[in-house]
């Protein structure tokens, strides 16, 4: 438990909401343009309600629009971490960790724990704060709570929020982040099926 800023899952995480976020947005759709109606209220996943509430405390001055425009991607990295420590993060198993702060930088802190709380009841220990929850994760096997909570947070993005017509347009996208997501934690080491493809190899040339 308890990832640093500079570990290599912090890091792989942090490339991945930087690869899935883009640059700046001034969509109204978003539920963040009313952070900065008519403007720019969106830049590399970081809100301008965000960046007002936390830049001075991530060591980003001055807090302005302008300011806010110029976020380098290891600023972001900053706002990020944010995340990860007000979920509690340090006290919860690295990849739930993680899971927890990808949801709330998409949905907010209720939601993320929310999840949790959900997942702990599919997995038959149901708790009601989320104190509880913490307290619960550490008793159960760190990849049945991840592969929970992904589940309950892929229904939540797919059904409940991309049933909804006015975010049909952004489901296919959440699908897609979310099963990026998962990779993080559950992708097959590339020298895997490379070893395997050299013995398909041989068996072939063998058998020419």
């Amino acid at each position: 438990m308890a990832l640093t800023s500079s570990s290599s899952t912090w890091k792989r995480y942090t490339q991945h909401v930087l690869r899935w976020e883009g640059k700046t947005s001034s969509d109204p759709r978003d539920t963040a343009a009313s952070c900065y109606p008519g403007g720019i209220h969106t830049n590399k996943g970081v809100t301008y309600c965000t960046f007002k509430q936390l830049a001075a405390k991530v060591g980003i001055t001055p807090v302005t629009h302008a300011r806010f425009l110029k976020l380098t991607d290891d600023e972001v990295g900053r706002f990020i971490f944010e995340f990860y420590k007000t979920v509690r993060g340090s006290e919860l198993p690295d990849s739930v960790a993680v899971a927890l702060t990808e949801a709330a930088w998409g949905s907010g802190q209720g939601r993320a724990y929310k999840h949790l709380r959900d997942s702990l009841a599919d997995l038959g220990r149901p708790v009601i704060s989320n104190s509880q929850a913490i307290q619960a994760a550490a008793q159960v096997p760190e990849k049945k709570l991840f592969d929970a909570y992904f589940k309950q947070r892929y229904n939540y993005l797919a059904n409940t929020l991309g049933s909804q017509p006015k975010y049909a347009m952004f489901k296919n996208g959440w699908i897609n982040r979310q099963n990026a997501f998962k990779a993080i934690f559950t992708g097959v080491p590339i020298l895997l099926p490379l070893f395997f493809l050299g013995i398909l190899v041989v068996g072939i040339l063998k058998n020419r």
